[in-house]
C-alpha cells in the first residue's frame, strides 16, 4: 500500500515536471519568437534623438517664436542637468537602477504586492530603462506581449549604452505635464529657468510629476505637488543621496512656481514667411523636430516702426488694409514686415502672398529697359492719349493720374508726373519682351506676359510687395541683384549649420542706368508724385495707382533700405474713393506710411543722411556725373527762365544742357 502510494506521487511528480518542462519550453519558444520581432536598438547615438522645439531668433538676439509639433521639448546633455535632478529621478522613479540589467525583479513583485492589495494599480515596476525603450520603440499598449517585449529590450538596450546615456535619455523625453517634455523644458515651464539652475527642493517637485503628471501639476494643485516633492526627498534621504540637513532645508522651502510665459507673437507674418522657406529648404520635420536655432535678419526696432506707421496713418477697422516690406538692398536682408492688421484673425500673408496690380509703381522696369537701350532722359515725347492696335485689339490709354492731355515732354517730365501716354509710347518702342526680361532680372519672380499693357501695371496676376522691394533694391544696389531672405542662418543643437542663404549677386542692369533711374525717382519724390514720401534726407521711388483706385503703392529707397508699402482692401478688388475724405493714391496714404516708417528705420539702422539735394545718387556702384542737373521750361523745353509757369528739374548730358534760355515768358 505504502509502496503504491509512492509511486502515484512520484508519477504526479513527473507529470508536473514534464508539463513545467513544457511551459518553460513553450515560455522559451514564446521568447524567442518576440526576440525575432524586436527592432535593432543598434549603438548609434541618433537612438537618442527625440523631436525637439525650433527656436527663431530676431537680429538681436530675442526669442521670435518657437516651433514643435506635439511636444515642446528642448535637449540638454548630461553633464548640464544638475546631481539633484538625475538623484531625485533616480530615488522616486528607480531606485535599483544602477545595479539592474534592464529589469527589477524585486520592483515588479512589489508592484504586484501592492496592487493585489488595493485591488487597483497603485504602482509600477517598470525601470527607467524599460521607460526609455516605451517612449522610443513602443506605442505604450498595455498588454502581456508588449510588457514582455519591453523587458527584452530594456536587457537589449542595457548592452548597448551606459547607464548615463540612458538616464540622459530619460529625462530628456519624459513628460512633466503642462505641455513639457524633457527636463529642460520643465524647468522654464514650471521656475521660468534652464535645468541647469535648478536647486535640490525644485528637482524634487519636478521629479514628483513624473509618476501622474495631472494628479501632481504644480499648476492645479500646488498643495498635493509639495507632499509629492516631500516624499522624494524622503526618498533621496534614505537611498544617502542627500543629508539630514539638506532634506530639511529643501521641505522649509514654499513651493513658488514662474507665472505662465508665451513666446510674444512678435512679427507673426514675418515668423510665418521664415518658417514656410524653412519648410521648404529642409522640411517640415526638421522644422518641427529638429531643435534647430533660426537665426533672422529681423530689426524688432524696424519692425515697431513699420507697425506703428501703418497704424498711425490708417487707424480705423474698416480702413485698408496695409502690406509692408522693408529690406537692406545691400544684403538681401528682409528686416522689416507687415502682412495685415491681425495675424489671429487673417493669417494670409498680404506682404509675401498678396498679388496685386502695381499701377504706375510697374513703370521704372520699362524707365530701366529704355535706358539699357540708350533711351535718354532729355528725349521727348507726345503726351497726348494713345491709341494703338496691339495683339488682342486696339490699347488706348489715358492720362489718370494727371491733367495732361496734349503736348509733348521729357521722358524725365513723364516720370516725374507718372505720363501714362509717355510710357504707353515707350514700352511700344523699347518692346514689352524686353521689359519682362528686365523686371525678372530685377526681382520680380510672378511670371509676366509680353503684353503692352504692363507699361502701367497691367499684369495678368500682379505682384507682391516683398517682390517690388527686392526689384527696386537692385536700382538702389547700383544694378545688382540679391534675392531676398529672412533667414541668416539655421543650425542643429551642436551648432551645425543645416541652411544658409546663397546671398548671390547678380549684375541685373547696368550700373549706369542704375544711376540714372535712381535721379530720375528722386526727383519723382522731391517735385513729381512722391512729394508725400520726402524725409529730408536722400530718397527715390515711384507710386502707383491702379484703375478706379483699387490699389495704391509707394516703392522707394533710402540709404540701404528699400521698402515697398501697399494700401487696398485684401478681400477683392474695392475701390477707395473715400478713405478719410480722399481718393486714395499711391502719392497719398502709402507715400505717408513710407515716409513716417522710413524716417523712424533710417534712425534705428544708421542710415546715411545724404542730403534730399544731391545731385548724385547713392548706389551700390558709384560711377563718374555724366549728366548735370538743369530746369527746363516744360512749355518750350528750354532752359527756364525766373518767370515761366511750368518747369521740371532733369538730368541732361553736358551737351545737350547748354540750351537756350526760354523766350516764350
Amino acid at each position: 500500500m505504502r509502496s503504491l502510494r509512492l509511486a502515484r506521487a512520484l508519477k504526479i511528480t513527473a507529470g508536473l515536471i514534464a508539463g513545467l518542462c513544457l511551459l518553460l519550453l513553450g515560455i522559451g519558444a514564446y521568447l524567442q519568437y518576440l526576440s525575432t520581432t524586436l527592432p535593432d536598438l543598434g549603438v548609434d547615438a541618433s537612438t537618442f534623438k527625440p523631436a525637439q522645439t525650433s527656436v527663431v531668433y530676431a537680429a538681436d538676439g530675442s526669442v521670435l517664436a518657437e516651433w514643435h509639433g506635439e511636444q515642446d521639448r528642448t535637449v540638454v546633455p548630461f553633464d548640464r542637468i544638475p546631481d539633484s535632478m538625475r538623484d531625485a529621478v533616480v530615488a522616486i522613479e528607480d531606485e535599483r537602477f544602477y545595479s539592474h540589467t534592464g529589469v527589477d525583479t524585486e520592483a515588479i513583485m512589489r508592484a504586484l504586492k501592492v496592487n493585489a492589495a488595493s485591488g487597483e494599480y497603485k504602482q509600477g515596476g517598470s525601470t527607467i530603462t524599460q521607460q526609455v525603450v516605451k517612449l522610443l520603440f513602443t506605442d505604450g499598449e498595455r498588454t502581456l506581449t508588449r510588457k514582455v517585449r519591453e523587458a527584452l529590450m530594456a536587457y537589449q538596450l542595457e548592452t548597448k549604452a551606459d547607464k548615463q546615456k540612458l538616464l540622459e535619455t530619460y529625462l530628456n523625453l519624459v513628460y512633466f505635464g503642462e505641455g513639457s517634455y524633457g527636463v529642460e523644458s520643465a524647468a522654464h515651464r514650471y521656475f521660468g529657468k534652464s535645468s541647469t539652475d535648478l536647486t535640490l527642493d525644485e528637482s524634487a517637485l519636478l521629479a514628483g510629476i513624473i509618476q501622474s503628471p495631472s494628479r501632481f501639476s504644480p499648476s492645479n494643485d500646488l498643495a498635493a505637488s509639495t507632499q509629492r516633492r516631500n516624499v522624494v526627498l524622503s526618498k533621496m534621504l534614505e537611498l544617502g543621496y542627500i543629508t539630514p540637513a539638506e532634506e530639511q532645508a529643501a521641505r522649509s522651502v514654499e513651493a513658488t512656481l514662474a507665472p505662465p510665459t508665451e513666446v510674444p507673437q512678435v512679427a507673426p507674418y514675418f515668423v510665418e514667411y521664415v518658417k514656410q522657406d524653412l519648410i521648404d529648404q529642409v522640411g517640415s520635420e526638421m522644422v518641427f523636430q529638429g531643435g534647430l536655432r533660426v537665426q533672422t535678419s529681423l530689426d524688432p526696432t524696424v519692425q515697431r516702426a513699420a507697425e506703428e506707421a501703418a497704424r498711425a496713418i490708417l487707424p480705423a477697422d474698416d480702413d485698408p488694409a496695409v502690406a509692408l516690406v522693408c529690406l537692406d538692398h545691400s544684403t538681401g536682408e528682409v528686416i522689416a514686415m507687415v502682412g495685415g492688421r491681425d495675424f489671429k484673425t487673417d493669417k494670409f500673408n498680404l506682404a509675401v502672398q498678396g498679388r496685386r496690380q502695381p499701377g504706375s509703381a510697374f513703370k521704372p522696369f520699362v524707365l530701366v529697359t529704355a535706358l539699357g537701350q540708350g533711351v535718354r532722359p532729355s528725349d521727348v515725347f507726345s503726351a497726348a492719349p494713345y491709341t494703338v492696335k496691339v495683339t488682342d485689339g486696339i490699347w488706348n490709354v489715358q492720362n489718370y493720374e494727371n491733367s495732361v492731355t496734349s503736348g509733348s515732354m521729357t521722358l524725365s517730365a513723364a516720370t516725374n508726373w507718372s505720363v501714362n501716354a509717355v510710357y504707353a509710347r515707350l514700352i511700344m518702342k523699347v518692346g514689352a519682351e524686353n521689359v519682362v526680361k528686365t523686371a525678372s532680372a530685377m526681382g520680380i519672380t510672378t511670371p509676366l506676359e509680353p503684353n503692352p499693357a504692363i507699361a502701367l501695371g497691367g499684369l495678368k496676376t500682379g505682384v507682391s510687395p516683398l517682390e517690388m522691394a527686392s526689384a527696386y533694391g537692385t536700382i538702389a544696389a547700383g544694378g545688382v541683384h540679391r534675392a531676398p531672405s529672412g533667414i541668416i542662418r539655421v543650425t542643429n543643437g551642436q551648432g551645425q549649420t543645416v541652411y544658409q542663404p546663397d546671398w548671390v549677386e547678380i549684375r541685373a542692369i547696368d550700373a549706369g542706368v542704375a544711376k540714372t533711374a535712381s535721379l530720375m525717382l528722386h526727383d519723382v519724390v522731391e517735385t513729381g508724385t512722391g512729394q508725400a514720401a520726402r524725409i529730408g534726407t536722400w530718397a527715390a521711388g515711384k507710386t502707383g495707382t491702379t484703375q478706379a483706385y483699387r490699389d495704391a503703392w509707394f516703392v522707394g529707397y533710402s540709404g540701404n533700405l528699400c521698402t515697398a508699402v501697399w494700401v487696398g482692401h485684401p478681400e477683392g478688388q474695392v475701390s477707395m474713393t473715400n478713405v478719410h475724405g480722399i481718393k486714395v493714391t499711391g502719392g497719398s496714404f502709402p507715400a505717408k506710411i513710407w515716409q513716417r516708417f522710413m524716417q523712424k528705420a533710417l534712425v534705428a539702422t544708421g542710415g546715411a543722411s545724404v542730403p534730399a539735394t544731391s545731385t548724385s545718387a547713392p548706389t551700390g556702384d558709384e560711377q563718374p556725373d555724366t549728366q548735370v542737373k538743369v530746369t527746363i521750361c516744360t512749355d518750350s523745353l528750354m532752359l527756364a527762365n525766373p518767370r515761366c509757369p511750368n518747369t521740371i528739374e532733369i538730368y541732361l548730358e553736358p551737351e545737350l544742357a547748354k540750351r537756350p534760355v526760354c523766350t516764350e515768358h
